[in-house]
């Protein structure tokens, strides 16, 4: 678990809050990639509005945080506007600086049963548990931190979504290499989510060895 300063945790607690109080703005965007907002809510999801000292460039977007047991202890933001980024100048992801990369859904592990997914992204990660194979995110084959491999070791199988190009297949390689992980290979420009959103749920349960 992250290490956190007790004026870190009450930020991301206040953070927490206060932004799931705007979630309803962002029903379109979510219902768009057929998540609602029982299970948004669920995960603590909400909007950058009257953002909390530092936050004020992030304004409108959506808010992720990492939940524990013990409360929120990490939280990213994702631009919702539909536009290309990059040609606006800014990031699609942006992190609260000065804390340390985490796992993100460690509240699914518990809920899991002999297997396990593993997602790049956050929104990947909740589409995989909404269609019923549970699954934790990370942020990117470069934010893996050696000490996670203990958390995989309890179950007999660990699957990643392997989305289908490079940077996807380095992902891959890397939880293979890390944790003997199964490959879920995806075909090019598909995602977990853009599945859950074409084609239902099924598709994705179905690629699971049970």
């Amino acid at each position: 678990m992250a290490m956190l300063s007790s004026v870190q945790r009450r930020s991301l607690e206040r953070a927490t809050m206060q932004y799931m109080e705007y979630l309803p703005e962002a029903e379109g965007y979510l219902a768009g990639r057929a998540i609602d907002l029982e299970v948004a809510r669920s995960v603590g999801l909400g909007v950058v509005r009257d953002p909390i000292p530092g936050h004020e460039n992030l304004e409108g977007r959506l808010a992720i945080p990492y939940l524990t047991p013990s409360g929120p202890v990490n939280m990213n933001f994702r631009c919702m506007r539909d536009h290309s980024c990059k040609e606006h100048g800014h990031q699609k992801y942006m992190t609260w600086s000065g804390l340390e990369t985490t796992l993100w859904g460690v509240q699914f592990l518990a809920q899991a049963g002999d297997y396990i997914a593993v997602s790049e992204g956050e929104i990947d990660a909740l589409s995989s548990n909404i269609a019923g194979v549970p699954c934790v995110g990370i942020s990117g084959a470069e934010k893996w931190k050696d000490h996670w491999s203990n958390v995989f070791e309890d179950f007999t199988r660990v699957y990643v979504w392997q989305e289908g190009d490079e940077a996807g297949k380095r992902f891959g390689d890397m939880l293979v290499r890390e944790v003997g992980a199964i490959r879920l290979a995806l075909a090019p420009k598909e995602d977990v989510n853009s599945i859950l959103v074409s084609q239902g749920p099924e598709p994705l349960r179905s690629r699971i060895r049970t």
